[in-house]
């Protein structure tokens, strides 16, 4: 998703790594070559333009089914509706596309203001409902704005997703966050608010959905963090960005050696992942989602 954050003084040195990989990157061929089959999804965000009426969402979603795609992560629901549909017509719309929903972004509006405060928990349930309406076994908190990005912030933050998490077990679900780039700027205290946030979470069913673009946007290696919490990220958003580091672009397109990254898919946990790309051009999005699924299908190390 979207934000705001300069770039990080240490890109140069990760887009090295993420371009040449080294004798200690080095993974088994065979770690490849026996990875389980990821069925390909993509983020509904890539598409926004495209779902602003019930004929463009239907059609939108059948094109994507259309270029291979068979699930998407969803976004955007609030006040009882995703895109002014009850989530029991959106789920109608989803499988009429021949398309799953696994995985889907819930926002606390709290997290959209800048006075950072206990989040109101009482509209989890409301949250799990419509999740569970799709069949979605991730539920997702995914950004938080500049304001809250601080020490009491995140640990509003850590204590919401701890009653979410508690709340998602009783469905069999799971509850998660979603990195941007700002997770990876440290706190006043010194500490690395990506670093707190799973060390803190691991042991309260807490998972993340490592955004790999806004990981090496931030000037971090994304193997590096896989190494040292293996099995924490079962949700990665894969997208790409050209050399000049601003402009997002295709998947494959870009400057991100994705061979590299995906040879750590079993080691982080992946079970899905979801193409995406924040911004695409005018009337373009889906044309971009069509030019990342072909270079997707062309690499079977992302089969």
């Amino acid at each position: 998703m979207k934000s705001n954050i300069l770039i990080s003084a240490l890109l140069p040195v990760f887009l090295l790594m993420a371009c040449n990989k080294g004798p200690q990157d080095a993974v088994p061929s065979k770690e490849t070559e026996t990875m389980a089959k990821y069925k390909k999804g993509y983020q509904l965000y890539t598409i926004r333009e495209e779902l602003t009426n019930d004929s463009m969402l239907s059609a939108s979603l059948i094109s994507s089914s259309n270029m291979g795609y068979v699930q998407v992560e969803s976004f955007g629901y609030q006040e009882g509706t995703f895109f002014g549909q009850s989530p029991k017509q959106f789920k109608k719309t989803i499988d009429s596309a021949s398309l799953i929903s696994p995985s889907g972004h819930y926002m606390p509006m709290q997290l959209a203001t800048n006075n950072p405060e206990p989040i109101d928990t009482g509209t989890i349930e409301d949250i799990l409902d419509a999740a569970e309406a799709l069949n979605q076994k991730w539920v997702i908190i995914p950004w938080m704005s500049e304001g809250w990005r601080n020490i009491k912030g995140y640990e509003y933050l850590a204590q919401y997703l701890v009653k979410l998490s508690a709340a998602c077990k009783e469905r069999g679900m799971v509850a998660a966050w979603h990195n941007h780039e700002f997770e990876f700027k440290p706190l006043e205290n010194g500490v690395i608010p990506f670093d707190y946030l799973v060390s803190t979470l691991k042991e309260e069913g807490v998972v993340f959905e490592m955004d790999i673009h806004w990981v090496a946007f931030a000037g971090e290696d994304p193997v590096h963090w896989i190494k040292k919490y293996p099995g924490m990220f079962p949700l990665w958003h894969v997208k790409d960005f050209a050399a000049d580091t601003i402009t997002q672009v295709p998947v494959g397109q870009g400057v991100l050696d994705w061979e590299r990254i995906f040879s750590y898919a079993e080691l982080s946990g992946m079970k899905h992942y979801y193409i995406e790309q924040d911004i695409c051009g005018a009337d373009r999005s889906l044309h971009c989602l069509k030019e990342s699924i072909d270079w997707a299908n062309s690499q079977k190390f992302m089969e």
